[in-house]
């Protein structure tokens, strides 16, 4: 079993956001789209979301970022999730999304929902390890995106 703790980002996480990002390529490709980490973040910031650095053993594992309800349906979405390369199939991400759901399912929330590029296999493959089911697609600036749903009961 993993035990993680986590507190929110602050700006010294930069390195080690880039860290991360430096070893997911795929993921800078599609999400940073030419934009710096800073720019990417505050791409977010009018999203009332949470960037949060997660540790174990006092080693930093990863970052995630969600939101407690999105504009589009007021219900929780996980925006972001990248784990350090090392430590990639251990059940971080898993014990990451148990965490965030028990503080939804604390809150009254019945589902936590992701979306990801209809033709990233990998990552929808990586969201229905993590327990999340396929919901349906949607279109989004000329781009398909599978919405997945985590239902939290």
């Amino acid at each position: 079993m993993v035990i993680l703790t986590w507190r929110q980002f602050k700006s010294s996480d930069l390195p080690f956001f880039e860290d991360l990002i430096s070893t997911s390529s795929k993921w800078s490709k599609n999400e940073l789209q030419g934009l710096s980490t800073e720019e990417y973040i505050e791409q977010y910031d009018g999203l009332s979301g949470e960037w949060r650095v997660w540790e174990t053993t006092g080693r930093l594992v990863a970052i995630s970022f969600h939101v407690e309800s999105a504009p589009s349906n007021q219900k929780p979405w996980l925006g972001t999730i990248l784990v350090k390369a090392e430590e990639r199939r251990q059940g971080i991400a898993s014990a990451i999304m148990n965490h965030l759901s028990d503080e939804f399912k604390l809150n009254g929330q019945k589902a936590l929902f992701a979306a990801v590029p209809f033709d990233e296999y990998e990552w929808s493959n990586f969201l229905t390890d993590c327990g999340f089911e396929q919901f349906k697609t949607e279109e989004n600036k000329g781009e398909t995106y599978l919405i997945m749903v985590r239902p939290l009961e």
